[in-house]
């Protein structure tokens, strides 16, 4: 009873995501012969050092339009002063079509700005903050973060990244509040030490994640859908930490789709959650686990319960044959003949009466028509009360997954 194939989803979204770069690259191509023709803007190259000394700026100023230009190895932000911290503002700035690779921003805060279609590739952000910012018009190309950037110490605060790629980079300590991630493409990104605060996830999906730390501290509600999908961690095991942090990601996404009542999907990751905590544990408490995956699979697999039970009904109609029943005056025991090597004539028939007799006995059913003798007694016992207990867990956890 799995919501999702995640392989599957997976090789959608890769599909979408391949589509959405070509169309976005076929739109920004399109805008700029636009702004060629009409507006007579030419691309503008500016390069600065390789080295991208603090003192190779690129200044901005206020309400100014930055078009299709082609941005590589420039400081923009303020870098003097590492004991006084100052921090550039910059307000109502229209960033369009333009290519920023191997860029350092650092200590500003956008307020209001416009980044219609911007490519930001291989550059760092440090101590960045947008605030009340636009990345997305219907009418625009979205922007794109990619090739190993890097977001460090930034925050997204009452912006619109809708259809927003992040590919191949870095975010550590970056927090999202009342942001639009609606149908972000976030691939192959690192997350550590992410913040979510009341935004809009619909339809975002997160492929090839790693995460180490994710956290949502909602006033009111982050929006997930149907079509929001959150792929399985890249962990590395060869750290157990690892799959406590894998635990703690993923019992915050199943509390999150529950939050937007979505209670299938939510049970699908709590049953990850629960597997990534078991292989965290050790000991008693790692046997406990394994009991409670093996019964029901956490209460999201009632075929776990299933198939378990007709385990247990085998196993005991085995052993009834050795411990020995009454069938009238036939009576079943093949301790003896196990260790005197007699001839087996009648094990067929022989094991069909021991499993009807355990399958009677589980359900608690009890005809009477088979009896225990010796240790079966006990054992018959001792079935009944696992029988009772797994019926019920069973009955449970399917009319849970069918309630949701």
């Amino acid at each position: 009873m799995q919501t999702y194939n995640f392989s599957k989803i997976k090789n959608d979204v890769e599909e979408e995501l391949k589509i959405r770069k070509i169309e976005n690259e076929k739109k920004y191509f399109k805008y700029i012969e636009i702004y060629k023709n009409k507006f007579l803007i030419k691309t503008e190259n500016i390069n600065g050092k390789s080295t991208l000394d603090y003192n190779d700026m690129y200044h901005i100023e206020d309400g100014s339009k930055i078009p299709i230009k082609k941005i590589n190895s420039k400081s923009i932000g303020e870098f003097k002063d590492e004991y006084n911290i100052k921090i550039l503002k910059l307000r109502n700035i229209e960033f369009k079509y333009n290519m920023f690779s191997n860029c350092k921003f650092k200590n500003i805060e956008f307020y209001n700005c416009v980044f219609y279609g911007n490519t930001f590739s291989t550059c760092k952000f440090t101590d960045v903050k947008f605030i009340d910012c636009n990345f997305y018009n219907t009418k625009e190309c979205i922007s794109v973060f990619d090739r190993k950037s890097i977001l460090v110490n930034c925050e997204f605060k009452k912006c619109n990244v809708e259809k927003g790629i992040f590919e191949s980079i870095n975010l550590k300590n970056v927090k999202f509040e009342r942001t639009s991630l609606k149908e972000c493409i976030f691939n192959n990104v690192y997350f550590n030490k992410i913040i979510i605060n009341d935004c809009d996830m619909r339809s975002c999906k997160i492929i090839n994640p790693d995460i180490k730390e994710l956290e949502f501290e909602d006033n009111y509600l982050s929006k997930f859908d149907e079509y929001t999908f959150i792929d399985k961690i890249i962990i590395d095991k060869k750290y157990k930490k690892n799959y406590n942090y894998a635990f703690k990601v993923y019992k915050n996404i199943a509390s999150k789709f529950e939050s937007n009542g979505l209670l299938n999907i939510a049970g699908e990751y709590y049953y990850i959650s629960k597997c990534m905590e078991h292989k965290s544990l050790s000991g008693l408490s790692k046997a406990k686990s394994s009991i409670f995956w093996l019964l029901c699979g956490y209460g999201e697999r009632p075929t776990f319960a299933l198939i378990t039970s007709l385990e247990i009904v085998l196993l005991f109609a085995i052993i009834y044959m050795i411990t020995g029943l009454s069938v009238g005056e036939y009576v079943i025991n093949y301790k003896e003949l196990i260790f005197q090597g007699l001839p087996l004539e009648n094990l067929n028939t022989d094991f069909m009466q021991s499993l009807y007799f355990s399958i009677v006995t589980f359900t608690t059913v009890g005809y009477g028509d088979i009896t225990p003798i010796d240790l079966s007694v006990l054992l018959s016992g001792i079935e009944m009360l696992l029988g009772v207990t797994m019926v019920g867990v069973w009955t449970a956890t399917l009319a849970r997954k069918i309630t949701r």
